[in-house]
């Protein structure tokens, strides 16, 4: 068990929302004693004010979303060497090369689609 960030209990068994530090029931805001999973917040957050995440905190919860990202742009777009390493003549580059751009394209769909809806601010309470 982690210890809590605020009083030092032993038994912080949740995590707040907005700073990702553990946090025992003790520490957290009268609101959200309720048993919210995904509107904890502590007192620290609760007294400074704090009600979005900040975008430091968007891109370290979901680093490996954007490792998928990232593969998929580099893939489509210098997918030649990654060709070449199957070890295919360059005449057969060509044809093999627009199946892989359009499959690299609809792949990403899903991915264009979340960052649209992609929500930075706290869920709202229930």
């Amino acid at each position: 068990m982690a210890s809590c960030a605020i009083c030092g209990s032993r038994f912080a068994e949740k995590r707040c929302y907005f700073c990702q530090r553990h946090v025992c029931t003790s520490c957290i805001t009268p609101d959200d004693v309720t048993g919210s999973p995904t509107t904890v917040k502590c007192l620290d957050c609760q007294r400074k004010g704090i009600n979005k995440i900040s975008l430091l905190a968007v891109a370290k919860r979901n680093k490996f979303i954007f490792g998928i990202i990232a593969g998929f742009w580099v893939f489509a777009v210098f997918p030649l060497p990654f060709l070449d390493l199957t070890g295919y003549e360059a005449e057969v580059l060509a044809t093999i090369l627009q199946p892989v751009l359009i499959a690299a394209a609809v792949m990403s769909i899903p991915f264009i689609f979340m960052m649209l809806a992609w929500q930075k601010r706290a869920p709202k309470g229930y």
